[in-house]
């Protein structure tokens, strides 16, 4: 039987315990942010799940943004999909979300916009690097904010080797802002290529 929840905090808690956390060397890679050593803090016991933004497409500003009244959050859409502008403070050339226009989490998300989306996530990599001076595209998922789906594309600029990889969002945020109305900028004419390549619209 797999492990329940507190089964596993029991005996990872045990562990720690016993031996301490594991030592990771982050800041023996080049990428690593900081300086001097971080120390964890303790593991708090499993608990209730937070409720998450929009949930069942409630309240859901992504929701809202698809029925057009985003003001300027979008930049691109179909039928299916749309591009926004995060609201945070952005440093790196590229940062945008790929969602569902409808309400949909990844777990039910619909197989036919399922296939949509991976078509436009790709076409999304060469959209960047055709535009911008972006080496290659990075995806994450969270989803522990908000229930409506939402993939972050990230790219760092070229030759910038030390924001590669795991640690890039850290660097976003350590780094000092662009403009929102830079950011945007940019990103119209990734979705205009976009556009060229799967179809879609440029949202002005």
């Amino acid at each position: 039987m797999p492990e329940s929840s507190q089964e596993w905090y029991d005996r990872v808690s045990a562990q720690i315990a016993e031996s301490g956390y594991r030592r990771l060397g982050w800041d023996e890679w080049e990428t690593w942010p900081f300086e001097g050593e971080l120390v964890p803090k303790d593991l708090q016991p499993p608990g209730a799940e937070s409720p998450r933004g929009g949930a069942g497409g409630v309240d859901c500003f992504m929701c809202e943004a698809a029925a057009g009244h985003g003001g300027d959050y979008l930049v691109w859409t179909d039928d299916v999909l749309m591009i926004g502008v995060p609201q945070e403070l952005i440093a790196i050339p590229f940062t945008a979300f790929l969602m569902p226009c409808a309400h949909h989490d990844l777990a039910d998300l619909p197989a036919e916009d399922a296939r949509r989306m991976g078509e436009v996530m790709v076409a999304a990599e060469r959209a960047v690097m055709d535009t911008l001076d972006v080496p290659r595209m990075q995806v994450f998922r969270y989803g522990d904010g908000q229930e409506h789906l939402h993939w972050w594309l990230l790219g760092r600029p070229t030759g910038m080797e030390q924001l590669r990889g795991t640690f890039l969002p850290h660097w976003d945020e350590l780094l000092p802002p662009r403009t929102r109305q830079e950011l945007r900028a940019d990103l119209l004419l990734v979705a205009e290529r976009l556009t060229a390549l799967v179809g879609g619209r440029v949202l002005r």
